[in-house]
């Protein structure tokens, strides 16, 4: 996509933008208000798409479009920002706008971590049934050292694209022109209902720090904690997973959640006798944080207060998030969005919401899904 456009505007660094619920010539016009010529426009199955730059480059402060301002009650705006920062050859930004505010905001460099705005899971369904979110999505073989995932990059751009023109019915002949039917890598496959996810005895007690941990046995974590400066209350084994636990007012959560992501990377490669040996999950049985920072999941949470879920691979956190109150759209990567989806707690309908609004209150359908997903042992 980025090359098709760039190779049509020479010279220009552009953004595709499309808008409904206005009529075209109030679009273009508005476009025209912040500085921003189209170079081409049109009209079509009820939207009108305009490209244009980025930026205005007689301002000296670079100031990108206030789409927001285009976007009135009752108007949808949908943006492609093709290169934002072609210096260092960033990938494109994708934005959706309503009723004047940030519905859904992603860069195409790390959308599969994360997603921002009013509602990050608003087309999360249809990315997950194109094969482009998920945790078949992921390319996996970059750990043979010899794999570049750049080869499949423009193959995954315009799969990423394909699956938002599709959602959003776009046209244009900016988009007609890229091979968008290019069917998906990976298929989406059908997953159980929220009914089946199991059990009723908590995963971890209230106002307690839990990690399992697989790839090792109970002895080994144990020690390996205390030899950290935490010592466990509690320890055991079940179903392939160590854990051990700790009261939460003896420890701090943050100390501990770091301590689960260090356990699976190189720190402790010797150790426990190689690399990606060992994967954790850290589950805190306390309040999310309530304080500025801990409500936004890709901020550094209080150590007081960790985020209440976090999945840890080669040292690094692969998905993490808060539970309850639709918390989980606030979070780290799509690992269990399959789950989450099929549950109503995430995505741009959740009916079990407006049928229940006491639904999921505490996270504990959440933290069963979790469970049920990793098979954890519950240390209750």
């Amino acid at each position: 996509m980025t090359t098709w456009l760039h190779d049509t505007f020479p010279g220009h660094e552009v953004n595709l933008a499309f808008a409904r619920g206005l009529p075209a010539d109030t679009f273009f016009a508005s476009l025209r208000e912040q500085n921003r010529e189209p170079l081409a426009h049109g009209e079509a199955d009820g939207w009108a798409w305009a490209v244009h730059d980025m930026i205005d480059e007689e301002d000296d402060g670079y100031e990108e479009v206030d789409y927001g301002r285009l976007c009135p009650q009752g108007a949808e705006v949908v943006v492609f920002v093709t290169e934002p920062c072609s210096a260092k050859a960033h990938g494109p930004h994708f934005a959706y706008y309503r009723d004047g505010r940030t519905t859904l905001f992603f860069s195409f460099e790390d959308f599969r971590q994360q997603r921002v705005g009013d509602n990050p899971d608003h087309l999360s369904a249809e990315l997950f049934a194109a094969g482009v979110i998920g945790p078949a999505a992921e390319c996996e073989e970059w750990k043979d050292g010899v794999h570049d995932c750049y080869e499949h990059g423009d193959a995954d751009e315009l799969r990423l694209v394909a699956a938002i023109a599709g959602a959003f019915g776009l046209p244009s002949p900016p988009l007609a022109a890229l091979p968008l039917a290019s069917p998906p890598l990976v298929a989406a496959q059908p997953v159980a209902a929220v009914a089946a996810v199991g059990g009723t005895r908590p995963v971890v007690a209230p106002g307690t720090y839990a990690v399992h941990a697989r790839g090792i046995d109970v002895t080994e974590l144990a020690a390996a904690c205390a030899d950290a400066g935490y010592p466990a209350r509690t320890q055991g084994g079940s179903g392939g997973w160590a854990w051990v636990t700790w009261d939460a007012t003896a420890v701090r959560g943050g100390e501990v959640s770091q301590l689960a992501a260090f356990l699976t990377g190189f720190r402790y490669d010797e150790r426990f006798g190689g690399p990606d040996r060992v994967e954790t999950v850290f589950l805190a049985g306390t309040p999310a944080c309530a304080c500025p920072n801990g409500r936004h999941y890709s901020i550094q949470h209080c150590e007081d207060h960790p985020v209440q879920f976090q999945n840890c691979r080669g040292g690094f956190e692969r998905t993490y998030f808060n539970v309850g109150r639709g918390r989980e759209t606030q979070r780290h990567g799509d690992l269990l969005v399959r789950e989450l989806l099929e549950a109503g707690i995430v995505g741009r309908e959740t009916p079990a919401y407006e049928a229940d609004p006491g639904f999921n209150d505490d996270g504990a359908v959440t933290m069963r899904i979790i469970a049920d997903h990793f098979g954890l042992p519950a240390t209750t």
